[in-house]
């Protein structure tokens, strides 16, 4: 009897496997004709991948809808396609995907065709955070840096958490707002040698504003604490 039942489990078990390798191979299939620009046929193994509840093509719906990808550019089927991604951003996010809880959180934000909800957008940027998407990140922190009107109150501390959590993943954007942050000391310290550290991982990463700020900070920094910052830099591999 019980190896009937473990015999019973065993093919449970090979058709779960069998259908989820199935899955990932649609899933691939979807995303090499998304490559190819064979933007119907992405679109409609995606929506039959999301239709089954899959998380990631439920996100990849949200995105084709998101930015068009083969879509009329006509102003009635824009107001359609935002309402789409929408929908299949939130299936995506409720199922615990991050970058769709990161894109539902910048249509909360951002607002337009969707109603701004700058505290329902912290919330998906938070989850999406905490889950180590350094767009979300740098987005939560920037919101903390700023605030939102009577919505969300700045907070310093919350803001160089967040958005250190984002540079150390090499988030240029991060390292200029993090860098800003010790350089005039809001929510830390002054400390020109961090700023600079950031500023030129930023820099050698291509962000355009790097060098503007690298003026700025260099101005206050005697000539040791630059070498000190170039130092930091060079050791982990950033500076040759």
């Amino acid at each position: 009897m019980n190896r009937v039942i473990q015999l019973i489990k065993l093919f449970f078990a090979l058709a779960i496997l069998g259908m989820s390798t199935g899955a990932y191979a649609d899933l691939a299939s979807a995303k090499s004709a998304y490559k190819n620009k064979d933007y119907a046929a992405a679109l409609k193994e995606f929506k039959s991948l999301a239709a089954a509840g899959n998380a990631e093509a439920q996100f990849d719906v949200g995105l084709m809808y998101d930015n068009g990808d083969g879509m009329p550019q006509d102003y009635q089927s824009i107001i359609s396609r935002v309402d789409q991604a929408m929908t299949w951003y939130r299936k995506s996010a409720e199922q615990g995907f991050a970058p769709a809880q990161t894109n539902l959180g910048i249509m909360l934000e951002t607002g337009g065709r969707v109603e701004r909800n700058y505290i329902e957008a912290a919330s998906w940027y938070r989850k999406a955070a905490a889950q180590g998407d350094a767009a979300a990140q740098f987005n939560l922190g920037i919101i903390y840096y700023s605030g939102r009107g009577d919505d969300i109150a700045p907070n310093y501390n919350e803001a160089a958490m967040w958005l250190g959590k984002s540079a150390d993943q090499g988030n240029s954007a991060a390292q200029i707002a993090l860098g800003r942050m010790y350089e005039y000391g809001q929510g830390v310290l002054i400390n020109y040698v961090q700023a600079y550290k950031l500023y030129l991982l930023a820099d050698a990463a291509g962000n355009d504003s790097a060098p503007t700020n690298k003026e700025s900070v260099e101005a206050k920094m005697t000539p040791e604490q630059i070498q000190e910052a170039k130092a930091l830099v060079k050791k982990n591999g950033h500076l040759k």
